[in-house]
Protein backbone atom coordinates (compact mmCIF):
# COMPACT_ATOMS: atom_id res chain seq x y z
CA UNK A 1 0.00 0.00 0.00
CA UNK A 2 2.88 2.17 0.99
CA UNK A 3 4.64 1.69 -2.30
CA UNK A 4 1.29 2.22 -4.42
CA UNK A 5 0.77 5.86 -2.64
CA UNK A 6 4.48 6.76 -3.21
CA UNK A 7 4.52 5.83 -6.81
CA UNK A 8 1.14 7.60 -7.53
CA UNK A 9 2.34 10.58 -5.69
CA UNK A 10 5.36 10.65 -7.92
CA UNK A 11 3.13 10.89 -11.02
CA UNK A 12 0.58 13.18 -9.36
CA UNK A 13 2.93 15.90 -8.12
CA UNK A 14 4.47 17.41 -11.39
CA UNK A 15 0.96 16.85 -13.48
CA UNK A 16 -0.48 19.02 -10.58
CA UNK A 17 2.92 21.04 -10.33
CA UNK A 18 2.11 22.26 -14.16
CA UNK A 19 -1.39 22.21 -13.92
CA UNK A 20 -1.03 24.85 -10.87
CA UNK A 21 1.89 27.06 -12.03
CA UNK A 22 2.00 26.67 -15.73
CA UNK A 23 -1.26 26.52 -17.58
CA UNK A 24 -2.96 29.58 -18.23
CA UNK A 25 -6.03 30.51 -16.83
CA UNK A 26 -8.42 28.65 -19.73
CA UNK A 27 -6.03 25.67 -19.57
CA UNK A 28 -5.84 25.67 -15.91
CA UNK A 29 -9.89 25.37 -15.86
CA UNK A 30 -9.45 22.83 -18.46
CA UNK A 31 -7.39 21.03 -16.01
CA UNK A 32 -9.52 21.75 -13.01
CA UNK A 33 -12.57 20.81 -14.40
CA UNK A 34 -11.27 17.64 -15.67
CA UNK A 35 -10.56 16.45 -11.67
CA UNK A 36 -14.22 17.49 -11.12
CA UNK A 37 -15.50 15.58 -13.80
CA UNK A 38 -14.03 12.62 -12.70
CA UNK A 39 -14.97 13.31 -9.22
CA UNK A 40 -18.93 13.99 -10.13
CA UNK A 41 -18.46 10.47 -11.81
CA UNK A 42 -17.21 9.10 -8.49
CA UNK A 43 -20.33 11.55 -6.71
CA UNK A 44 -22.59 9.45 -8.95
CA UNK A 45 -21.78 6.44 -7.31
CA UNK A 46 -22.48 7.64 -3.30
CA UNK A 47 -25.55 9.18 -5.05
CA UNK A 48 -26.69 5.66 -5.73
CA UNK A 49 -26.19 5.73 -9.31
CA UNK A 50 -24.23 2.60 -11.15
CA UNK A 51 -23.34 2.05 -14.73
CA UNK A 52 -24.48 4.87 -17.61
CA UNK A 53 -26.24 6.32 -15.38
CA UNK A 54 -22.98 7.26 -13.39
CA UNK A 55 -21.16 8.64 -16.69
CA UNK A 56 -24.51 10.72 -17.43
CA UNK A 57 -24.20 12.39 -14.29
CA UNK A 58 -20.47 13.12 -14.60
CA UNK A 59 -21.37 14.35 -18.32
CA UNK A 60 -24.13 16.81 -17.31
CA UNK A 61 -21.65 18.09 -14.44
CA UNK A 62 -19.29 18.61 -17.50
CA UNK A 63 -22.04 20.39 -19.62
CA UNK A 64 -22.24 22.91 -16.92
CA UNK A 65 -19.07 23.66 -16.17
CA UNK A 66 -17.80 25.62 -18.70
CA UNK A 67 -21.01 27.97 -18.45
CA UNK A 68 -19.74 28.43 -14.86
CA UNK A 69 -16.27 29.92 -16.22
CA UNK A 70 -17.56 32.24 -18.11
CA UNK A 71 -19.97 33.33 -15.90
CA UNK A 72 -18.30 33.02 -12.64
CA UNK A 73 -16.15 36.28 -12.90
CA UNK A 74 -19.75 38.97 -12.78
CA UNK A 75 -21.61 36.14 -10.69
CA UNK A 76 -19.18 34.64 -8.13
CA UNK A 77 -21.42 35.12 -5.32
CA UNK A 78 -24.22 33.38 -6.62
CA UNK A 79 -22.11 30.32 -7.43
CA UNK A 80 -20.06 30.45 -4.12
CA UNK A 81 -23.23 31.38 -1.48
CA UNK A 82 -25.18 28.63 -1.94
CA UNK A 83 -22.04 25.97 -1.82
CA UNK A 84 -21.48 27.70 1.25
CA UNK A 85 -24.80 27.77 2.27
CA UNK A 86 -24.69 23.75 2.21
CA UNK A 87 -21.57 23.26 3.80
CA UNK A 88 -23.19 25.07 7.08
CA UNK A 89 -26.00 22.34 6.49
CA UNK A 90 -23.40 19.66 6.44
CA UNK A 91 -22.48 20.47 9.99
CA UNK A 92 -25.72 19.14 10.84
CA UNK A 93 -25.46 16.16 9.01
CA UNK A 94 -22.26 15.21 9.99
CA UNK A 95 -22.68 15.37 13.82
CA UNK A 96 -26.25 13.98 13.89
CA UNK A 97 -25.23 10.97 11.63
CA UNK A 98 -26.69 8.65 10.85
CA UNK A 99 -30.38 10.64 12.17
CA UNK A 100 -31.44 12.56 9.63
CA UNK A 101 -29.64 10.73 6.85
CA UNK A 102 -33.08 9.66 5.28
CA UNK A 103 -33.49 13.53 4.44
CA UNK A 104 -31.05 13.01 2.06
CA UNK A 105 -30.55 9.46 1.25
CA UNK A 106 -32.84 10.14 -1.95
CA UNK A 107 -31.10 9.78 -5.52
CA UNK A 108 -32.49 13.62 -6.58
CA UNK A 109 -30.98 14.91 -2.95
CA UNK A 110 -28.06 13.67 -3.17
CA UNK A 111 -27.70 14.56 -6.99
CA UNK A 112 -28.03 18.10 -6.07
CA UNK A 113 -25.58 18.10 -3.18
CA UNK A 114 -23.20 16.48 -5.33
CA UNK A 115 -23.55 20.31 -7.60
CA UNK A 116 -23.49 22.41 -4.74
CA UNK A 117 -20.11 20.32 -3.30
CA UNK A 118 -18.48 20.12 -7.02
CA UNK A 119 -19.39 23.52 -9.38
CA UNK A 120 -18.45 26.08 -6.20
CA UNK A 121 -15.07 24.16 -5.35
CA UNK A 122 -14.52 24.87 -9.62
CA UNK A 123 -15.59 28.57 -9.51
CA UNK A 124 -13.53 29.37 -6.52
CA UNK A 125 -9.79 28.10 -8.14
CA UNK A 126 -10.98 29.24 -11.72
CA UNK A 127 -11.74 32.72 -9.69
CA UNK A 128 -8.42 32.75 -7.67
CA UNK A 129 -6.39 31.70 -10.78
CA UNK A 130 -7.66 35.63 -11.73
CA UNK A 131 -5.67 37.78 -9.33
CA UNK A 132 -2.24 38.95 -9.74
CA UNK A 133 -1.36 36.92 -6.89
CA UNK A 134 -3.08 33.71 -8.33
CA UNK A 135 0.23 31.26 -7.52
CA UNK A 136 0.71 32.67 -3.70
CA UNK A 137 -3.30 32.49 -3.11
CA UNK A 138 -3.48 29.06 -4.69
CA UNK A 139 -0.37 27.63 -2.77
CA UNK A 140 -1.64 29.41 0.46
CA UNK A 141 -4.85 27.44 0.13
CA UNK A 142 -3.43 24.17 -0.76
CA UNK A 143 -0.50 24.08 2.00
CA UNK A 144 -3.38 24.73 4.59
CA UNK A 145 -5.42 22.06 3.70
CA UNK A 146 -2.43 19.72 3.34
CA UNK A 147 -0.86 21.25 6.85
CA UNK A 148 -3.92 20.96 8.60
CA UNK A 149 -4.67 17.05 7.60
CA UNK A 150 -0.62 16.13 7.97
CA UNK A 151 -1.21 17.71 11.51
CA UNK A 152 -3.95 15.91 12.07
CA UNK A 153 -2.73 12.60 11.08
CA UNK A 154 0.37 12.71 13.71
CA UNK A 155 -0.90 14.33 16.43
CA UNK A 156 -4.23 12.13 16.19
CA UNK A 157 -2.07 9.40 15.65
CA UNK A 158 0.16 10.30 19.15
CA UNK A 159 -2.47 11.64 21.61
CA UNK A 160 -5.88 10.90 19.71
CA UNK A 161 -8.25 9.01 21.93
CA UNK A 162 -11.65 11.34 22.36
CA UNK A 163 -13.14 10.59 18.88
CA UNK A 164 -14.09 14.03 17.08
CA UNK A 165 -16.66 12.26 14.89
CA UNK A 166 -16.92 8.95 15.75
CA UNK A 167 -19.69 7.47 13.47
CA UNK A 168 -18.59 9.36 10.48
CA UNK A 169 -15.24 8.80 10.81
CA UNK A 170 -13.70 6.76 13.51
CA UNK A 171 -10.42 7.83 13.15
CA UNK A 172 -10.17 11.28 13.38
CA UNK A 173 -9.73 12.91 17.06
CA UNK A 174 -10.41 15.94 19.02
CA UNK A 175 -6.55 16.14 19.43
CA UNK A 176 -5.59 15.39 15.77
CA UNK A 177 -8.29 18.81 14.82
CA UNK A 178 -6.24 21.05 17.35
CA UNK A 179 -3.07 19.74 15.85
CA UNK A 180 -4.08 20.38 12.22
CA UNK A 181 -5.25 23.81 13.02
CA UNK A 182 -1.76 24.66 15.13
CA UNK A 183 0.11 23.50 11.83
CA UNK A 184 -2.21 25.89 9.53
CA UNK A 185 -1.56 28.69 11.69
CA UNK A 186 2.36 28.06 11.51
CA UNK A 187 2.39 27.55 7.57
CA UNK A 188 -0.18 30.91 7.66
CA UNK A 189 2.63 32.50 9.81
CA UNK A 190 5.34 31.13 7.37
CA UNK A 191 3.38 32.14 4.51
CA UNK A 192 3.11 35.30 5.68
CA UNK A 193 6.73 36.10 6.15
CA UNK A 194 7.24 35.61 2.92
CA UNK A 195 4.87 38.69 2.03
CA UNK A 196 6.10 40.95 4.47
CA UNK A 197 4.70 43.72 1.94
CA UNK A 198 1.20 42.96 1.97
CA UNK A 199 0.82 41.06 5.65
CA UNK A 200 2.28 42.12 8.74
CA UNK A 201 1.89 39.39 11.75
CA UNK A 202 2.39 42.08 14.53
CA UNK A 203 -0.78 44.15 13.17
CA UNK A 204 -4.34 43.93 12.84
CA UNK A 205 -4.89 43.02 9.24
CA UNK A 206 -2.13 40.06 10.66
CA UNK A 207 -4.71 38.70 13.33
CA UNK A 208 -6.98 38.98 10.96
CA UNK A 209 -4.91 36.95 8.30
CA UNK A 210 -4.30 34.54 10.61
CA UNK A 211 -7.99 33.88 12.35
CA UNK A 212 -8.94 33.50 8.22
CA UNK A 213 -6.29 31.05 7.58
CA UNK A 214 -7.13 28.98 11.14
CA UNK A 215 -10.57 29.07 9.35
CA UNK A 216 -10.12 27.65 5.97
CA UNK A 217 -8.63 25.15 7.79
CA UNK A 218 -11.37 23.70 10.18
CA UNK A 219 -13.59 24.36 7.70
CA UNK A 220 -11.48 21.85 5.26
CA UNK A 221 -11.68 19.34 7.87
CA UNK A 222 -15.92 20.01 7.11
CA UNK A 223 -15.19 17.92 3.62
CA UNK A 224 -13.25 15.40 4.78
CA UNK A 225 -16.15 14.69 7.15
CA UNK A 226 -18.86 15.24 5.06
CA UNK A 227 -17.17 12.98 2.01
CA UNK A 228 -16.52 10.44 4.41
CA UNK A 229 -20.42 10.27 5.53
CA UNK A 230 -21.60 10.10 1.97
CA UNK A 231 -18.84 6.82 1.69
CA UNK A 232 -20.10 5.65 4.84
CA UNK A 233 -24.22 5.64 4.03
CA UNK A 234 -23.14 4.21 0.54
CA UNK A 235 -20.83 1.47 2.07
CA UNK A 236 -18.04 2.34 0.42
CA UNK A 237 -14.18 2.33 1.79
CA UNK A 238 -13.20 4.52 -1.21
CA UNK A 239 -14.63 6.71 -3.63
CA UNK A 240 -13.01 4.82 -6.60
CA UNK A 241 -9.70 3.17 -7.02
CA UNK A 242 -8.62 5.07 -9.61
CA UNK A 243 -5.54 6.29 -7.77
CA UNK A 244 -3.39 3.01 -6.51
CA UNK A 245 -3.14 4.06 -2.53
CA UNK A 246 -5.20 6.89 -2.42
CA UNK A 247 -8.60 5.50 -3.51
CA UNK A 248 -10.39 8.29 -5.79
CA UNK A 249 -10.20 11.59 -6.83
CA UNK A 250 -13.19 12.58 -3.96
CA UNK A 251 -11.30 11.52 -1.86
CA UNK A 252 -7.59 13.31 -2.40
CA UNK A 253 -9.90 16.94 -3.04
CA UNK A 254 -12.69 16.57 -0.30
CA UNK A 255 -11.12 19.17 2.23
CA UNK A 256 -10.80 21.39 -1.27
CA UNK A 257 -14.31 21.37 -1.87
CA UNK A 258 -15.15 22.88 1.24
CA UNK A 259 -11.67 25.27 2.31
CA UNK A 260 -11.96 26.51 -1.80
CA UNK A 261 -15.31 28.31 -2.10
CA UNK A 262 -14.75 29.77 1.62
CA UNK A 263 -10.53 31.08 0.71
CA UNK A 264 -12.52 32.25 -2.49
CA UNK A 265 -14.92 34.46 -0.70
CA UNK A 266 -12.62 35.76 1.78
CA UNK A 267 -10.09 36.49 -0.78
CA UNK A 268 -13.15 38.12 -2.68
CA UNK A 269 -13.93 40.44 0.18
CA UNK A 270 -10.73 41.40 0.68
CA UNK A 271 -9.78 42.63 -2.64
CA UNK A 272 -13.15 43.98 -3.83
Amino acid sequence: MLKQRVITGLIMAPIAVVGVFFLPLYGFAVFVGLIMLVSGWEWAQLAGYSGSSRVIYAGLLGLALPFIYFVSDVYILYILIPGLLWWILAIFFVVSYPAFAKSWSSKVVRSIIGILVLVPAFAAMVQLKTYPDKNYLIVLLLLLIWGADIGAYFTGKAFGERKLAARVSPGKSWAGFYGGLATALIIGSLMALVRPDTVQLDSYEGMIFLGCCGFVAVVSVLGDLTISMFKRNAGVKDSSNLLPGHGGFLDRIDSLLSAGPLFALIVWVVTA
